[in-house]
């Protein structure tokens, strides 16, 4: 692949990329005075130099405050899982979370960046491999492979191929794997509904023809049969649902939209989400209004939904006046390959780190094994790409759905790439269209056609 533009992308979200004006606010803070940091974050200064021999060293670990994410990370500490603190009792780790998403954590991370007091590890989602630009652009993160290779510690051992190329450009990999997973890959149903309306259960061989007879059973009495749920209408969550009609949203550059070189399959994909809405109505329409997925599937008014991997957890725990279960999405045909997209939550160490084999010490804890079965096993997070992760029968013996998705993971497929960092702002293009397709406004021949230009027009764009 060719390299990526050598302009920076915006504060906003470093993944979304959508706006200048942030660029010139990031420019300005670089030439103002040091400032602390931002309300929300712990205000602790930067180191002064390398520690002293034998001096302990406070790491400064900057994440958006997420149950999974820095909840599970102070979890693993307070555990002692796998005996880090034991381990390394000359490493104190100080976890600097701020509340909200992306549009509150990057611009506060950009902050800390232009005053100098950034600490030693960042969190980052990824989305089209907007995080390369970090490293890239910014140089907010460094790249681990010198680390790895002093610590002696074999990346492509312990991580799945697909993860380290997605978190790598040119050599370098910026990145470590935190949460790894492939994007809604499997349907919730409800087995109790199911059982009391006589209805067979669904199996995890059926096509997208099989699914559809399914659901127009299932609807009635008030009672929704299926729900595109979390696949959503845009092109990330539905990323695998495109590739399985053989249908690829850019080129292997990130910069010409390919929806409809198989225009046909993209067609299809479309028209099965206009038809479960507005022909065959097994599924609710968002005409009066957002479907909340959550509320109609615990309400036991909807089947069956599209969700993503922490539903087998949390959805169980959540939901207790029924029983449920889970089955792979469907294919275009029986035996059909499954095809699958990368998610990932990732950690990298940055540039302006003292401690570096310190902080790589701790991601590699948090991207360790027992640290990953544990989270599985204890419900509180997502997967990881790790074959000895997948391979350890004590997640199969307390959560047996997640057998169904190990081969998926064991053979992973990367996001596609948006060459010019403008990720959010592609997808949001996208589902503008979808979105208005699926209340009737427009159909999915004319839809094909007004998507893949909105998304060209997108990738023809500067980079943000």
């Amino acid at each position: 692949m060719s390299s990526f533009p050598k302009t920076a992308i915006s504060r906003r979200k470093f993944m979304v990329a959508t706006g200048a004006g942030a660029i010139g606010a990031l420019m300005a803070a670089c030439a103002a005075p040091a400032a602390a940091p931002a309300a929300g974050a712990t205000a602790v200064a930067p180191a002064a130099g390398a520690p002293a021999a034998g001096a302990a060293v406070e790491l400064r670990i900057h994440s958006v405050k997420k149950s999974d994410v820095s909840d599970w990370i102070q979890t693993g500490l307070d555990q002692d899982i796998d005996g880090f603190k034991a381990k390394n009792p000359g490493i104190k780790v100080t976890l600097e979370t701020i509340p909200g998403w992306t549009a509150e954590y990057t611009p506060k991370i950009l902050s800390f960046a232009a005053a100098g007091t950034l600490g030693d590890a960042v969190w980052y989602p990824p989305r089209h491999r907007s995080h390369i630009a970090w490293g890239e652009q910014y140089k907010i993160v460094t790249d681990i492979v010198p680390l790895a290779q002093t610590a002696n510690y074999d990346l492509n051992a312990n991580f799945f191929a697909g993860a380290n190329q997605a978190n790598s450009f040119q050599g370098k990999q910026y990145w470590m794997s935190y949460i790894s997973e492939p994007i809604v890959p499997i349907i919730v149903y409800n087995k109790t509904k199911i059982k009391a309306m006589n209805l067979q259960e669904p199996t995890d061989d059926m096509t997208y023809d099989d699914w559809d007879t399914w659901a127009k059973a299932a609807t009635k009495d008030g009672v929704f049969g299926y729900d595109h749920g979390m696949r959503g209408a845009e092109p990330f969550g539905g990323g695998p649902f495109l590739r399985q009609h053989g249908v690829e949203p850019v080129d292997a550059e990130g910069k010409k939209v390919t929806l409809l070189d198989n225009r046909n399959g993209f067609v299809q994909a479309l028209q099965r989400d206009y038809d479960r809405i507005n022909t065959l109505k097994v599924s609710p329409s968002p005409s009066a209004g957002a479907v909340d997925l959550a509320g109609l599937f615990g309400g036991q008014k909807l089947l069956a939904a599209d969700v993503w991997p922490f539903i087998i957890t949390v959805w169980p725990s959540t939901f207790k006046d029924f029983e449920m279960d889970f089955v792979l999405t469907p294919t275009g045909a029986k035996g059909d390959k499954r095809r699958t997209m990368l998610n990932e939550h990732v950690f990298g160490i940055t540039t302006s780190s003292k401690n570096t084999d310190a902080a790589f010490k701790f991601l590699t804890w948090i991207g360790g094994k027992e640290m990953n079965v544990q989270a599985l096993v204890q419900g509180l997070k997502g997967p990881i790409a790790r074959a000895d992760v997948w391979a350890d029968d004590r997640i199969y013996a307390k959560v047996p759905t997640y057998k169904k998705l190990r081969p998926l993971m064991e053979a992973i497929e990367p996001d596609f790439v948006v060459a010019n960092f403008r990720g959010e702002e592609f997808d949001t293009a996208y589902s503008s269209v979808t979105e208005a397709m699926i209340l009737g406004k427009t159909m999915p021949e004319q839809a094909a056609d007004e998507i893949a230009k909105a998304c060209q027009a997108v990738l023809d764009k500067d980079a943000a």
